[in-house]
């Protein structure tokens, strides 16, 4: 670290970082049910725009996984990207679970 680092003024960044957040999607939230947001055709778009989402990520993990262990082999990278690939597809299993027990 260099002299002039401060830790707490850095500590301090994150849950500053989070109030503001909190503060802008409260803000949001109460814009957004005044104008009927949220409505259901709010809702329909926003699941579609979330596969498409799923599916691409899900494109892009597999592609770079494909690189590094091509280019690298079984190094650091390999297995950070196949934790990613087990919680992305764990996550996905544990929705699907949560949205079948409610349909």
């Amino acid at each position: 670290m260099y002299e002039g680092f401060d830790i707490w003024i850095f500590l301090a960044g994150l849950p500053l970082g989070l109030a503001i957040t909190a503060i802008v999607l409260f803000i949001s939230w109460r814009k957004g049910k005044k104008a009927r947001r949220f409505d259901e055709r709010y809702t329909t778009i926003h699941q579609q725009a979330r596969s498409i989402s799923w599916s691409v990520t899900t494109a892009a993990i597999l592609i770079a996984w494909a690189i590094v262990i091509i280019v690298e082999g079984p190094h650091l990278a390999f297995f950070i990207l196949s934790g990613i690939w087990g919680i992305h597809m764990l996550s996905y299993a544990i929705g699907a679970a949560i949205a079948s027990s409610k349909n």
